[in-house]
């Protein structure tokens, strides 16, 4: 079974898109015990999730030179078995994007970021919920 396989795509009608079948491992040279590490890199799944949720996805792709699908996959680890805060911050979004992963299709959507890193919403506004400052 390959991305062209991939039966969420087929569901939705869209075209997979080919990843890089990218691992986490658990590896106790680097973290013992703790959460799994992207392969060949030792940043932890969990503390790359944590980022993507508060920085976003496009900034941690330039400050740690690693790619989409890498952080996908941390993300999507997280949002499964991780630390139950990432499961309530990444959890629907993991399931969906838990069957394009297995198949190796990177045609996900971005996962989900705080409320006040939303484009579009000041971060004083989102950090106050909305309530102007006094």
């Amino acid at each position: 079974m390959g991305y062209r396989d991939c039966l969420a795509c087929k569901e939705a009608g869209t075209k997979p898109k080919r990843g890089l079948n990218v691992r986490l491992v658990f590896d106790p040279r680097i973290t013992m015990p703790g959460s799994p590490t992207l392969e060949g890199h030792g940043l932890g799944a969990e503390f790359m999730a944590k980022r993507v949720y508060a920085l976003g996805l496009r900034d941690q792709i330039d400050d740690y030179e690693l790619t989409r699908e890498q952080l996908l996959v941390c993300c999507w680890w997280a949002g499964t078995y991780g630390p139950r805060s990432l499961k309530k911050a990444f959890g629907t979004w993991a399931k969906t994007a838990g069957w394009h992963l297995w198949h190796g299709c990177i045609n996900v959507e971005d996962p989900p970021l705080r409320e006040s890193e939303k484009p579009g919403i000041p971060a004083a506004l989102g950090a106050s919920r909305g309530q102007p400052d006094a």
